[in-house]
C-alpha cells in the first residue's frame, strides 16, 4: 500500500491492529514478479485461466505460467484506492498503452455481447459482466483474499444516446496507416503539403488548425460494429493451423462495388459469398495471396464490420461531385471549389475527405475550406432543448420568410459562435424590407419603359452626359458591382450585405431616387431626360437582381421576372440562370465630388433655416451654393436643383466653401403639378398654373 494511503484505506476497512512491516520507493518495485493469488499454479482448467496459452503474461524469459511482475504508470495516483492497481490492457486506454510499453497480451476476455468468454473460470463464463461483478466479489471473499470491499459513485464513461455505460475491449480493427509511405510520401505528408500551400483557408487562422491535428493524428480506425452500414468488403477463409485468412484486394473491392452499384448496399447482407464476387476473377487477380489461390468461394465468410461514417462521407467528393464528369483527377467538377461547414470538422469532414482525396486521387479534393461558428443563444449559451433555447428553424421561416432569414445569415460574421434571438431576425426584417422596397420603387417606376424600344436604348449603349446624375449614379453601380463581386470571390458575405444594403438605402433612396423623383413624375413621358433615367434605373435593376440572387434568391428573381414582365408561371427562366452584369463602363465627371459636398452644405442651410422660421416646404426654398473654384457651373441646376429637393438652385462664385444660403420663394407662384417654384409658373390655356415643363408634359400653352 503507498505509505500515503495506509491510514486512509485501514480507516475505511476498520482495521485496528495495523503494523508497517517495512517500506520502499515506489520505482524500486518495479520488474518484482508475483504469483496469481487465486490461480498460484496457473493451472488452467477448471480452476482458472489457461495462463500458459498466454506466454507474455508471464514476465519475459520466465517459464512458470501464472508469473506476474510490478510495471510503473504515471495515472495511477493517491487520490484513491491503494496505491496499487492491476492493469488490463484489453479493457482500457492508459492500460493498453502500457501493455504496449511493457509488451504485455493485450487480454481481452469479454464478447462483443458484454458476457465472459471461455478463457476465464467455468463458473463466470457466458454471463455479462454487471452480473458478474458481485459473484466475483463474493467468489474473492470465500477464498479469503478480500481485505475490504466497498460501493462508489465513479464517473463512468455513458453512451451519449441511450445513457448506458460503456465497456471497453479490445477488438481486431480496420486501419488507414497515415505514416505509411507510397511513391516516397506518407499520407500524412500530401496532407500536411495541401493544409500547407494548396489550399485555402477561410478565414485563415484554419490553416493552422487543420495542421496541428493532421500532425497529431493517429492511425485512422476506419471500421465499426453496428448492425447497419455500408459493409467493408473483406472475406475471411479458414487457414492452417486454425488461423483466419483475409480475402481483400484492390480486384475484390472493386467486383463487390460493381454489384453494390447495381443491387444496392444491402445486397451484402443478403447474398452468400460467391454471388457477391460475382465479378471477380481469381485468376486475372496479381495481388491475390498464394495460400487463397484455388479456394472455393463457398468456404469464404462475409466480414461484419461496416465502415465508420466519416469515411462515407469523407467520400462524397467523388460519390456527389467527381463522378458527374467521368470520375478523372482532373474533371469539370474535381477539385471542389468549396467545403464549409463548422469548427470542429477540420479533426472530422475536413480531414477524412483530405485523406481519402489524397489517397485515391494524389490531390486535395477541394481549393478552399471556409470554417464558420455555432448558433449559440443571445447570451452566449449552447442551444439545448432541455434548456428550452432553442429557436425552430420551421417558425422562423414561418414568421419571417426564407429570405429574410438567409439576409440574417449573410449578414454575420461567421468566423466565431453566433448569438440568435428572434428579435435579430425582426432587425433583419427591417434591412431586408428596405432593399426590397428600393426594387418595388424602381419597378414601379418601369412600368412604360422598355430597353431599346422608342429611341430609349440601353445606358451602355447610349452613355448618359458625364455631369448628368444618370452617369454618377451608374459609375457608383459599377463600383459596387465590383465591391461585392470581390467581396463574394472571398466569402465574405458580410460586406456583400452591408454594400447593396449602403447602395439602396443611401446611394439609391436618399439621394438619387430621391433627386429624379419629379422627372420620373412629372416630365412627360417619352421625354429624353425621363427615359435616360429609366435605361440607368432598368440597368441599376437588372445589376442588383443579379447581385442580390445568392443572398435573396427569392426576392431577386420575382424582382427580376418582373423586370423583364415574365409570367410567374414561365420556369423556363429565371435569374439564377444569369451571371453577374458587366460593368456599365460609364464615367462621371469628376466635379460631382464638389457637387456632393455643395450638397451637404445646401442641406445644412436648408436644416437651419426651417428651424429658423416657418418655411418647413423645401419646394419654397432657392439654394444659393458657393462655386468659387467654378466647378457647380458646369452641371446643370435643375439636377442640382433635384438633388437638394429645391425649385431653384442658384451659384455664388464669391462665397466661402460650405457657405450655403436659402432664399425663400413663396412670394413666387406654384406650380399645381410640381409643387414646384421655378420662376416659369403661370396660368395655362386649360386654366391651370403650370411651369413650363409641366405644361409641356400636358400639352397645354
Amino acid at each position: 500500500i503507498a505509505s500515503k494511503l495506509v491510514e486512509k484505506v485501514c480507516k475505511a476497512a476498520g482495521a485496528q491492529d495495523v503494523q508497517v512491516l517495512a517500506t520502499a520507493p515506489g520505482h524500486k518495485l518495479a520488474g518484482l514478479r508475483y504469483r496469481h493469488p487465486l490461480y498460484p499454479g496457473g493451472a488452467g482448467g477448471a480452476s482458472g485461466p489457461d495462463f500458459a496459452s498466454l506466454p507474455a503474461v508471464a514476465m519475459r524469459g520466465a517459464d512458470v505460467a501464472g508469473v506476474y511482475r510490478v510495471v510503473l504508470a504515471e495515472y495511477v495516483t493517491l487520490e484513491d484506492g491503494t496505491g496499487l492497481v492491476h492493469t488490463a490492457p484489453g479493457h482500457g486506454a492508459d492500460d493498453y498503452r502500457t501493455g504496449l510499453r511493457e509488451k504485455l497480451p493485450v487480454y481481452c476476455p469479454v464478447r462483443e455481447n458484454g458476457a465472459y468468454d471461455t478463457s476465464v473460470p467455468e463458473w463466470l463464463r457466458g454471463q455479462n459482466i454487471w452480473e458478474a461483478n458481485p459473484r466475483i466479489v463474493e467468489h474473492i471473499r470465500q477464498s479469503g483474499h478480500l481485505f475490504h470491499d466497498h460501493t462508489f459513485l465513479h464517473s463512468y464513461p455513458h453512451d451519449w444516446r441511450g445513457k448506458s455505460p460503456i465497456i471497453f475491449r479490445a477488438t481486431e480493427q480496420w486501419f488507414i496507416a497515415v505514416d505509411q509511405a507510397g511513391a516516397g510520401k506518407s499520407l500524412r505528408d500530401m496532407a500536411l503539403r495541401a493544409a500547407s500551400d494548396e489550399v485555402k483557408f477561410v478565414p485563415e487562422w484554419g490553416r493552422n488548425r487543420m495542421r496541428g491535428m493532421l500532425e497529431s493524428r493517429p492511425d485512422w480506425c476506419i471500421s465499426r460494429q453496428r448492425a447497419w452500414g455500408l459493409p467493408i468488403p473483406a472475406f475471411y477463409a479458414p487457414g492452417p493451423d486454425g488461423q483466419t485468412l483475409t480475402l481483400l484486394t484492390p480486384a475484390t473491392v472493386l467486383a463487390v462495388a460493381k454489384l453494390l452499384r447495381e443491387k444496392g448496399s444491402d445486397a451484402w447482407f443478403g447474398l452468400p459469398p460467391a454471388e457477391l464476387l460475382k465479378y471477380y476473377d481469381a485468376s486475372s487477380d496479381p495481388q491475390l495471396p498464394a495460400e487463397l489461390k484455388g479456394l472455393d468461394a463457398s468456404s469464404l465468410r462475409k466480414g461484419s464490420d461496416i465502415f465508420d461514417v466519416w469515411f462515407e462521407s469523407g467520400c462524397s467528393w467523388n460519390a456527389v461531385m467527381r463522378e458527374r464528369s467521368g470520375g478523372g483527377a482532373s474533371g469539370r467538377d474535381y477539385p471542389i471549389d468549396l467545403y464549409l461547414e463548422g469548427s470542429d470538422q477540420h479533426r472530422g469532414w475536413f480531414q477524412v475527405s483530405l485523406l481519402t482525396g489524397l489517397g485515391a486521387t494524389g490531390k486535395a479534393p477541394f481549393r478552399t475550406l471556409l470554417t464558420h461558428g455555432f448558433i449559440v443563444d443571445k447570451d452566449g449559451k449552447k442551444m439545448s432543448k432541455s434548456l428550452g433555447n432553442t429557436l425552430e428553424v420551421e417558425e422562423l421561416l414561418k414568421e419571417f420568410g426564407a429570405d429574410v432569414c438567409r439576409w440574417w445569415v449573410a449578414t454575420l460574421a461567421y468566423d466565431g459562435d453566433i448569438k440568435a434571438d428572434v428579435e435579430f431576425f425582426r432587425v433583419s426584417g427591417e434591412a431586408y424590407r428596405k432593399v426590397r422596397n428600393t426594387l418595388r420603387y424602381i419597378l414601379g417606376n418601369l412600368e412604360d419603359f422598355a430597353p431599346g424600344a422608342g429611341g430609349a436604348g440601353a445606358p451602355v449603349s447610349t452613355p448618359p452626359p458625364p455631369q448628368s446624375i444618370d452617369a454618377w449614379v451608374l459609375e457608383r453601380f459599377d463600383a459596387l458591382s465590383r465591391a461585392v463581386r470581390d467581396a463574394y470571390s472571398r466569402y465574405d458575405f458580410r460586406e456583400a450585405t452591408t454594400l447593396l444594403y449602403d447602395f439602396c438605402n443611401d446611394t439609391l433612396s436618399s439621394v438619387y431616387l430621391a433627386a429624379v423623383k419629379d422627372r420620373l413624375y412629372c416630365d412627360a413621358p417619352g421625354s429624353e431626360r425621363r427615359r435616360r433615367t429609366q435605361g440607368a434605373m432598368f440597368h441599376m435593376t437588372e445589376g442588383l437582381c443579379r447581385l442580390l440572387a445568392p443572398l435573396l434568391p427569392h426576392t431577386a428573381d420575382e424582382a427580376w421576372r418582373s423586370l423583364h414582365k415574365i409570367d410567374a408561371k414561365d420556369t423556363s427562366r429565371s435569374v439564377h440562370e444569369q451571371t453577374f452584369l458587366p460593368e456599365s463602363g460609364v464615367k462621371a465627371d469628376a466635379g460631382w465630388a464638389e457637387v456632393l459636398k455643395a450638397r451637404e452644405a445646401g442641406l445644412s442651410a436648408l436644416e437651419a433655416a426651417r428651424k429658423a422660421s416657418d418655411l418647413d416646404n423645401p419646394l419654397d426654398s432657392c439654394v444659393i451654393l458657393p462655386d468659387a473654384a467654378h466647378t457647380l457651373g458646369r452641371f446643370d441646376a435643375v439636377d442640382l436643383a433635384d438633388l437638394l429637393g429645391v425649385s431653384q438652385v442658384k451659384l455664388d462664385s464669391l462665397a466661402g466653401a460650405g457657405n450655403a444660403k436659402v432664399q425663400d420663394l413663396r412670394h413666387l407662384p406654384r406650380c399645381e403639378r410640381s409643387w414646384k417654384r421655378d420662376g416659369t409658373v403661370k396660368p395655362r390655356s386649360d386654366g391651370g398654373v403650370l411651369s413650363d415643363r409641366d405644361a409641356q408634359a400636358v400639352g397645354v400653352a
